[in-house]
């Protein structure tokens, strides 16, 4: 957002939560409007949200130093290799 020398500003940060705004609303957009499962305007739509809400967690946090609840989503291969991760430390334990 900002190079080290010059801070974000509250205006920056308000631009970019409007951006995520926008960002959202087309994001809905796409999905209620999607043709079939894989639907390249929803992808776009949230490749597009994606950026909007790491800008604003980064003006965010350059500004006042918080961030949002937001993050990375696992995806259903993580979440296994967590479970098997889960099993394998349970499983040491009863032994």
């Amino acid at each position: 957002m900002a190079d080290d020398e010059s801070p974000v500003t509250a205006e920056q940060v308000r631009s970019t939560l409007d951006a995520l705004k926008t960002a959202l609303e087309s994001h809905l957009a796409a999905v209620e409007s999607r043709a079939g499962e894989n639907d390249p305007r929803v992808q776009a739509a949230y490749d597009v949200l994606a950026s909007a809400a790491e800008a604003y967690d980064d003006a965010l946090f350059s500004a006042y130093e918080e961030v949002t609840p937001f993050g990375p989503v696992e995806t259903a291969d993580e979440e296994d290799e967590l479970d098997e991760d889960e099993l394998e430390w349970e499983s040491d334990d009863e032994g």
